[in-house]
C-alpha cells in the first residue's frame, strides 16, 4: 500500500511538471480556431516592461498566467470538459454566461442598460438631423436576440424585447418610424451554434422591412437556396464549449442577387455580395459582405433608375441586406462600430433624400461603448 501511494505522489509530479515544459517546448498557436480570438504570445519581461508603462513584476506574472492558459495543451478538449461537467455534473446553470435551451446556444444579457440604448439614440437622432432632408423613408428595425425566445423558458434572467422598444420608442426621433421585428421571427430562424439569424429564413423580414418602406413590390422574385456548409458551427459552439448539432450554412440566390457588386471605398476593393471563400476561414458567417467592414456600397445594375438606400447596422445587417439591395439602385452599408461619419462623408456620396434603415439587434444597442461617434 505504501508503495502504491508513492507510486501515486511520483505519477502526479511528473504530470505537474510536465504540463508547463510541454506548455512551453510547443510552439505558440496564434489563433484559437474555436473560441475566434488571438492567443497570448510570449513576452520577455523586458520587452513586457518596454510594452507596458508602469508595469511591475506582479503585472508580468499576472500575463503569463493568462499565457500559460492560453497555450496550455489540449486545452480545447479539457475546456469542453470542464463546461461539460459543471452544466451536466455539477447542474450550473451557465458556463461563462452561456447556456443551451431546446437545442440552442445563448449568451445571458440579463441588464437593460439605458444609458448605452439613450446614447446609441443620440447618435442615429444627430445622423438623420445632419444627414437627411426628410424626403425617403426613415425606419429603424429592432432585431430580438435569441435570449427573448427562451430565457424565460429555462428561468434565465432577461429583460424584455418590449421594454427596449419602449425606450426606443420614448427617445428615437419622431420622424424615424419604428419598427417591431418580433412577431417575424422565431428562434428557428436563429443558427443554434451562433447568435444570428439564418438568412434562408428571412425573407418575410425583407419583405416587411421593404413593405414599410413603400417598396411592397420589390420583393416578388423567387429565391433558390445555395448549400453552403453542412456542419457549421457558429461563435456560441467555440466559445460555450458545450456540445450541439451543428447547423447548415446556407445562402439565398437569384439572377438579381447574384448580380450585385460590393465595393469597398476603404480598401478600394471590388467583389461580390457572397464570398465563398470566407467559407474556409475561421468564421464561415463571413460569407455574408465579408463579414465585419466598417463601410461598403452594393450596386444593382438591375435598378439603374432606383433610389439610394443608407442602413447603419451591426453583424445581423450582413446576410439581410443583400435581400433588401434586390430593390435598390444603391446600397450604402455603415457600421459605426468601427468608422466615424467624419470618414464616412469623405469616402462616399450620400443622397440627403436617401432612404434610411437602422438595423440593430438588441445586444448590440444594450453594449456600452459599441459606436465611435
Amino acid at each position: 500500500m505504501k508503495y502504491k501511494t508513492q507510486l501515486i505522489i511520483i505519477l502526479f509530479i511528473i504530470i505537474l511538471a510536465s504540463v508547463p515544459i510541454v506548455s512551453m517546448a510547443s510552439p505558440d498557436r496564434m489563433l484559437s480556431e474555436v473560441e475566434r480570438r488571438p492567443l497570448s504570445q510570449l513576452t520577455g519581461y523586458s520587452q513586457y516592461l518596454d510594452t507596458h508603462y508602469g508595469a511591475g513584476l506582479s503585472d508580468y506574472l499576472a500575463y503569463l498566467e493568462s499565457y500559460l492558459l492560453d497555450q496550455f495543451p489540449f486545452r480545447d478538449d479539457l475546456r469542453t470538459m470542464n463546461a461539460v461537467g459543471r452544466v451536466y455534473g455539477l447542474r450550473q446553470l451557465d458556463y461563462k454566461l452561456f447556456y443551451k435551451l431546446e437545442g440552442h446556444l445563448a449568451k445571458l444579457d440579463p441588464l437593460l442598460r439605458q444609458n448605452a440604448v439613450e446614447r446609441a439614440l443620440a447618435l442615429f437622432n444627430r445622423l438623420n438631423d445632419d444627414l437627411f432632408d426628410g424626403q425617403g423613408k426613415q425606419l429603424f428595425a429592432l432585431i430580438p436576440d435569441k435570449n427573448v425566445f427562451i430565457a424565460e423558458k429555462g428561468g434565465y434572467p432577461h429583460y424584455r424585447y418590449a421594454e427596449m422598444l419602449d425606450l426606443i420608442e420614448k427617445t428615437l426621433d419622431d420622424d424615424i418610424q419604428l419598427l417591431s421585428l418580433l412577431d417575424q421571427l422565431s428562434l428557428d430562424d436563429y443558427y443554434r451554434t451562433d447568435p444570428h439569424w439564418d438568412q434562408t429564413k428571412l425573407k418575410p423580414v425583407s419583405s416587411y422591412i421593404l413593405e414599410a418602406l413603400g417598396l411592397s413590390d420589390s420583393g416578388s422574385e423567387s429565391y433558390q437556396v445555395s448549400e453552403g456548409l453542412a456542419e457549421y458551427y457558429g461563435t456560441y459552439a467555440g466559445q460555450a464549449a458545450l456540445p450541439v448539432e451543428a447547423d447548415r450554412l446556407s445562402w439565398l440566390s437569384s439572377q438579381t442577387l447574384n448580380g450585385l457588386t460590393l465595393y469597398d471605398p476603404v480598401t478600394e476593393e471590388r467583389t461580390v455580395v457572397y464570398q465563398q471563400d470566407k467559407l474556409e476561414g475561421i468564421d464561415p458567417y463571413d460569407l455574408f459582405m465579408g463579414g465585419a467592414k466598417p463601410l461598403l456600397i452594393i450596386g444593382n445594375d438591375a435598378r439603374e433608375e432606383g433610389k439610394q438606400l443608407v442602413v447603419f447596422r451591426d453583424s445581423f445587417g450582413s446576410s439581410l441586406i443583400t435581400l433588401l439591395a434586390a430593390a435598390y439602385r444603391e446600397v450604402i452599408v455603415i457600421d459605426l462600430r468601427y468608422i466615424s461619419m467624419d470618414a464616412v462623408s469623405g469616402l462616399v456620396d450620400i443622397d440627403p433624400g436617401a432612404d434610411v434603415l437602422h438595423l440593430y439587434s438588441m445586444s448590440i444597442l444594450n453594449s456600452p461603448g459599441a459606436f465611435l461617434n
